[in-house]
């Protein structure tokens, strides 16, 4: 065989080659459009889903069409956000990206740090900057409509902050204490009880899930202890029967970056006070005698065993006879520090903004109100936008 009838095979072979790689990528191609058009009938066909269990919220839902949202918007915008929750099949393809991502070295999905030893990490937020400047002018109104009540506030930093060390390489974070000291400066007739400190000191244990967002009962503890002092409690309770509930649990930021790696151990603290007490569930007038919902570790968000989850208004009413009746707003983070408060107070009284719409005056004055705590974690204080509207609410 001369040199040119091998120059001739081998370009043939090429073509040939080249030809089949061009067929391969046309038939993936045409392969995954179809299943793309499979799975986009299905989802727009397909019952729409309310809730997540997976990550812990509420689904985006077919939006309504009309001329108006039409022109101006909003139709588009909420079928966005109704295709991207509906997608059929949405939990695995978060679980496919997150491979993808791994492979490509990032160090995020879907909003999550996939951080060092286990840790998922949320990542803040941007500050909601009008509605926080309005809700901290209704604190400071609120404050000096009520001189006769003690005002005080408690924002807990996020793991982005306590837990700096685990973060990936080269991860953009907020500087949570120069948030906080622009928070406090901006209060008036509003203690404000910084827990930083007593966190960093811990920052080595386990004062946040790895998996979820929420901080641990053992970083709720050390809060307490921090805060006793300003909430003129002068003998705190120091000594706890802890329970281990679960070993399973994985959070929403497990669920939110499809990194199911780690699992969490979820523990309750029980103070050893002589200290009885009762909780009414006001919406549904449920009455129990514990803080906790066993039924909770049969779902998939263990940290629901505190309260069973968040809810409009619930009272705690305890044998403590110390005269002190409180009045919380908080968020999910203040559902496992309840615990630790139960022997201090006659009656506690959570509301949670998101949920509530009654009058905060008339709620006062039923309940003889003595002292207020407004408990928060910094990442949701920053970006709510129920508390003022609670707060703004008067007797007419």
């Amino acid at each position: 065989m001369d040199s040119q009838e091998r120059k001739r095979r081998i370009a043939a072979r090429q073509a040939a080659a080249r030809r089949n790689r061009v067929n391969q990528g046309l038939y993936l191609g045409v392969l995954l459009a179809g299943l793309l058009v499979v799975l986009t009938l299905a989802t727009f066909f397909g019952t729409d889903r309310e809730y997540s269990e997976s990550e812990n919220r509420m689904l985006a839902q077919r939006p309504a069409f009309s001329a108006a949202a039409l022109a101006d918007g909003s139709w588009f915008a909420g079928l966005e956000d109704w295709f991207a929750d509906q997608f059929t099949g949405r939990d695995g393809w978060i679980s496919a990206n997150l491979s993808l991502r791994r492979a490509l070295g990032q160090q995020e999905n879907g909003g999550v740090y996939l951080g060092k030893d286990g840790y998922l990490i949320q990542q803040p937020e941007t500050p909601n900057q009008p509605a926080l400047d309005r809700n901290l002018a209704a604190i400071n109104a609120f404050a000096a409509a009520h001189p006769d009540l003690s005002c005080r506030m408690t924002l807990v930093p996020n793991a982005v902050s306590i837990l700096a060390d685990k973060l990936p390489a080269n991860a953009p974070a907020p500087d949570q204490q120069a948030q906080l000291e622009t928070i406090r400066s901006s209060l008036t007739g509003v203690d404000f009880l910084d827990v930083t400190q007593a966190l960093q000191a811990h920052a080595d244990e386990a004062l946040y899930y790895r998996t979820d967002h929420h901080w641990t009962s053992l970083g709720a503890s050390y809060a307490f202890a921090a805060m006793a002092q300003g909430l003129e409690i002068a003998q705190p309770v120091t000594e706890y029967d802890i329970y281990t509930v679960s070993n399973t649990f994985q959070g929403t930021l497990a669920s939110k970056s499809g990194c199911h790696d780690s699992y969490d151990t979820v523990q309750l603290y029980v103070p050893r006070a002589q200290v009885d007490y009762k909780v009414t569930y006001a919406s549904s007038q449920t009455v129990t005698a514990t803080l906790y919902d066993r039924t909770a570790l049969e779902s998939k968000d263990h940290y629901t065993v505190f309260f069973g989850g968040n809810h409009p208004r619930v009272d705690i009413d305890t044998t403590a006879e110390t005269g002190k009746k409180l009045l919380l707003f908080k968020d999910s983070y203040a559902n496992c520090f309840v615990q630790f408060l139960t022997p201090y107070y006659e009656t506690i009284v959570m509301v949670d903004p998101r949920y509530y719409y009654d009058n905060i005056d008339t709620l006062i004055k039923q309940a003889g109100i003595t002292e207020v705590l407004y408990l928060y974690n910094l990442d949701t204080f920053q970006t709510d936008t129920s508390l003022a509207d609670v707060l703004e609410t008067t007797e007419k």
